[in-house]
């Protein structure tokens, strides 16, 4: 498994994603993208996983599809940063209090 691709070199300004050398970790949702051979080949998020990390599956951006991709076949799999929405999954909370 190739540890850095081309694709994923270090850009001024901008974080270089890590590799996930073990795709058991990954959840439903996180965002990846996935290079075979140097060259980045889809990006999306996880849809689902098998137990052990050995295969996943991936809803790509732009509408193209849902994907396969196993990691014995060399692709090399890298997690994209979240993007945190302000106030997102935070209950809320009233100042005033509630009336029977």
């Amino acid at each position: 498994m190739t540890a850095c691709s081309p694709d994923a070199r270090a850009v001024p300004g901008r974080l270089t994603p890590e590799p996930v050398i073990n795709w058991a970790t990954l959840s439903p949702g996180d965002k990846v993208e996935i290079h075979h051979q140097g060259r980045a080949v889809a990006a999306g998020r996880i849809d689902m996983r098998a137990p052990d990390g050995s295969v996943i599956w991936v809803i790509r951006d732009g509408g193209q599809g849902r994907a396969l991709f196993l990691q014995g076949d060399g692709a090399t799999l890298f997690r994209r940063a979240r993007r945190h929405k302000a106030g997102a999954g935070r209950p809320r909370v009233s100042s005033q209090p509630r009336r029977s």
